[in-house]
């Protein structure tokens, strides 16, 4: 069984499916073909935003009027939010019993949402009538059951950018280094650029121009003098995965494009 026969079955046994995203990056981190699979099955979806704790209120409220459909904010790794979270999937169920169906990306933060909602009095049960056989629930309330295996979603092998910036692969694991470096490059001089500049005290029109800048200021040179590039590449990625360059949460709002790679 393929992956999205596993979601859509997932899908098909909820009543609510709440997409985990992250909040660096909304808009890369939804999911189209799931958002219209939940509205062709009927189903009600509730974004959660999770990781709020990375950006500024300002911003989540910037975040929150462009979403267009039912969305919370949440901190999932601080445990905030549980109770905006549970309020929202209540109010979708309209006073039935919510089944819950968790789904998104892979790092976005499913599984922590899961145990958020859990709690530490949730009972498990593996047999409820009407549901797909040998699923596994959790019964996080009165009038709340969860699916408990997160819905993951790969993303597309062919969007190493997306997958460097959730820290999916590391520089080690891609199949094209210096196009994907040159690919977040040009997405973090689109919404970071002064986080850049702070970083590495360059500027650059776009990510082949800021590569070669870092290639010659880390004096990582090939014969003739010409920069590596290659060596560049992963010590930009290296240095996004470990924080050393600033995410300044105010800058997210101009990120440009929808999910995918960088346009």
């Amino acid at each position: 069984m393929g992956y999205w026969d596993m979601v859509k079955r997932i899908v098909m046994d909820a009543s609510v499916v709440v997409e985990v995203i992250d909040s660096r990056f909304p808009a890369k981190t939804r999911i189209p073909e799931l958002e219209n699979l939940v509205a062709r099955e009927g189903k009600k979806l509730l974004i959660v935003i999770n990781k709020a704790d990375m950006i500024s209120k300002r911003e989540a409220e910037r975040e929150k009027l462009g979403m267009g459909t039912e969305c919370v904010f949440v901190s999932a790794k601080k445990r905030q939010g549980v109770t905006r979270l549970r309020m929202a999937i209540a109010r979708l169920a309209g006073g039935e019993e919510a089944k819950v169906a968790v789904v998104g990306y892979p790092n976005t933060g499913k599984s922590s949402v899961i145990n958020m909602l859990k709690g530490r009095k949730a009972a498990r049960t593996s047999s409820i009538a009407g549901f797909t056989k040998g699923k596994q629930f959790v019964r996080a309330g009165s009038k709340l059951l969860l699916i408990d295996s997160p819905g993951i979603i790969p993303i597309d092998v062919k969007d190493e950018t997306l997958m460097v910036l959730l820290s999916v692969k590391n520089f080690q694991h891609l199949k094209d280094l210096e196009g994907t470096a040159m690919d977040v490059a040009d997405y973090l001089l689109r919404t970071q650029r002064s986080e850049i500049v702070a970083a590495y005290g360059i500027d650059a029109r776009d990510g082949e121009e800021l590569l070669e800048k870092l290639a010659f200021s880390r004096k990582k040179l090939v014969r003739g003098g010409r920069p590596d590039i290659n060596a560049a590449a992963r010590i930009l990625i290296m240095d996004f995965q470990e924080g050393k360059i600033r995410f300044a949460p105010e800058n997210v709002g101009k990120q440009a494009g929808t999910a995918g790679r960088p346009t």
